[in-house]
């Protein structure tokens, strides 16, 4: 039997939660990654796509029932299968970034993109361990590839997720440290960008006051 989509963790909800709970969590979702609010950001689509795909289940007490009575059927194939095959979640992290490379980089939603991040990452993230190493490591690469898109502070939140994989991938930490340092003096300069062109605007009206009076 196959292993069905888990709706709890598409809302981020435990599997008890109330339908009040469940209308709050897919709300939340709607608010920050509807398509009216993020034009053309095919990220941020998908993940409200899959939000409220779970919401029509699991805000439907019908619905939720019946699937919940398929998930305890299908209780013994997730735990043998408890993650998606790598296979899979490196065609999910390859669309992300195949996204990314097309989006508006002024308009996409940094936030949608590092809860897709997170989205492909199991609760505990030690079962991504025990996978064929040569599979998991491109599968790492891709995930740092989509971290450079993202702002300094998503990223030290994407650091603290990927540790447990730099004993094994220490290539990893370093990359992460590197891409964090870079991201750091970017935005120091975009901050600093802007005062230094009120400043030199400053000085040029200064000096056209100055010829003038002349």
């Amino acid at each position: 039997m196959a292993v069905i989509k888990d709706y709890y963790r598409v809302l981020n909800v435990p599997s008890s939660a109330t339908t009040a709970e469940i209308k709050k969590a897919y709300r939340k979702l709607a608010m920050l990654y509807h398509p009216d609010k993020n034009p053309s950001d095919a990220i941020a689509a998908a993940i409200f796509s899959d939000a409220a795909e779970a919401y029509k289940v699991l805000g439907d007490a019908e619905a939720r029932k019946l699937y919940n009575h398929e998930r305890y059927l299908t209780a013994e194939a997730e735990y043998k299968r408890p993650v998606e095959t790598i296979d899979t979640l490196m065609q999910r992290i390859q669309k992300i970034n195949t996204d990314l490379k097309s989006a508006d980089p002024f308009r996409f939603n940094k936030d949608a993109l590092l809860h897709a991040v997170r989205q492909l990452m199991p609760d505990d993230v030690q079962l991504l361990m025990g996978m064929d190493q040569a599979l998991l490591t491109p599968f790492l690469q891709q995930v740092s590839f989509a971290a450079a898109y993202l702002s300094t502070h998503q990223t030290k939140q994407l650091i603290v997720l990927m540790q447990p994989f730099y004993a094994s991938h220490e290539w990893l930490r370093q990359e992460l440290k590197a891409l964090l340092q870079q991201q750091h003096k970017q935005e120091r300069w975009e901050k600093y960008k802007v005062v230094l062109a009120v400043l030199l605007a400053a000085v040029l009206c200064f000096i056209i006051f100055l010829v003038a009076a002349k």
